[in-house]
């Protein structure tokens, strides 16, 4: 946001939004309208949320009062191009937020779609944790002049982050959950848990529940009243574990996490980077926990490869 602020500078009485963001989840759209609405009130720059899940009638009343910004998931938006004609014309900069995460949602022919409305001189900058080859083609074709600007590149993972993981049979896998998160998680503690599908979460939190813990879920398909809610329960430490699908591995905000659990461990190693990612951040440490069977050991033979760790000598 702050390269976008400080180019924009003021609102501008030219019809059609300057910047557009585009996020892949409705929670990172609206983390980011949040910090743009911090870090611009000093100015009349103006923003617009599209998402999905929201009335559309609202926000199309919110493009007619002529936005700075526009910050939108891309099917919304690319929805609302087509129901109103919405220019873009007059795009000087797009942002493509975990760029990485956009295509993997399959995003590639609405964000093509979108793009091709721009002005070919815009300023395009993406931010992601990994950067894929699908990405790069995208983004790099007809760029002459670009920048790559990368932070602990050689460090997948924080210093400050500990790693754990518990080898049992798959049958024993709810016993050596419930076991680390009664005899490994101090009191008190905010814990994400992450589960294959929403109704592994669904049936872990009520486990959970069944055992004494404050816990909740969050998936995907919730409605997002119902989401924000139980967000802001474990926010407010009300539950001090929340059951998630993927969908939290990225975008969502919770300051301060001490211990992610992967309960269904990831298949792709990059995903453990973002799960394990919510915690050990801005200089505080944290715990990752990982229950794994004996199928799912070629995983943590492939993370020890790629983050250059020797975990089975844990």
């Amino acid at each position: 946001m702050v390269p976008v602020i400080e180019r924009l500078k003021e609102h501008s009485q030219v019809v059609g939004a300057r910047c557009v963001i585009l996020s892949p989840t409705r929670e990172i759209a609206i983390q980011t309208s949040l910090y743009f609405k911090a870090l611009a009130k000093n100015t009349d720059l103006t923003y617009c949320l599209i998402t999905g899940g929201n009335d559309m009638e609202n926000q199309i009343e919110r493009l007619v009062l002529n936005p700075d910004v526009i910050i939108a998931t891309p099917g919304r938006l690319m929805h609302c191009i087509m129901q109103t004609g919405l220019q873009l014309t007059q795009v000087q900069m797009v942002v493509y937020d975990e760029c990485d995460r956009l295509f993997e949602m399959g995003f590639a022919e609405q964000l093509k779609a979108i793009t091709d409305k721009m002005p070919q001189g815009r300023q395009s900058l993406l931010f992601s944790a990994t950067i894929s080859a699908e990405v790069k083609d995208f983004t790099l074709a007809g760029i002459k002049d670009y920048r790559m600007i990368s932070v602990d590149k050689d460090n997948k993972l924080s210093d400050l982050l500990k790693i754990h993981f518990f080898v049992c049979r798959s049958n024993e896998k709810e016993a050596a959950l419930i076991y680390t998160m009664r005899e490994k998680i101090k009191a008190g503690e905010q814990t994400i848990i992450f589960g294959a599908t929403r109704y592994h979460v669904e049936y872990l939190c009520e486990l959970a529940i069944k055992c004494g813990f404050k816990a909740n879920f969050i998936y995907g398909a919730m409605d997002q009243t119902t989401r924000e809610s139980k967000l802001r329960d474990f926010r407010k430490k009300f539950v001090n574990f929340m059951f998630v699908t993927d969908l939290a591995a990225r975008g969502i905000d919770i300051p301060y996490l001490e211990n992610v659990i992967n309960y269904d461990f990831p298949t792709r190693m990059k995903l453990f980077i973002h799960r394990a990612g919510r915690t050990a951040r801005a200089g505080r440490s944290g715990t990752s926990w990982g229950i794994v069977t004996q199928e799912e050991l070629p995983y943590l033979h492939d993370l020890s490869i790629f983050t250059g760790r020797d975990y089975f000598d844990i």
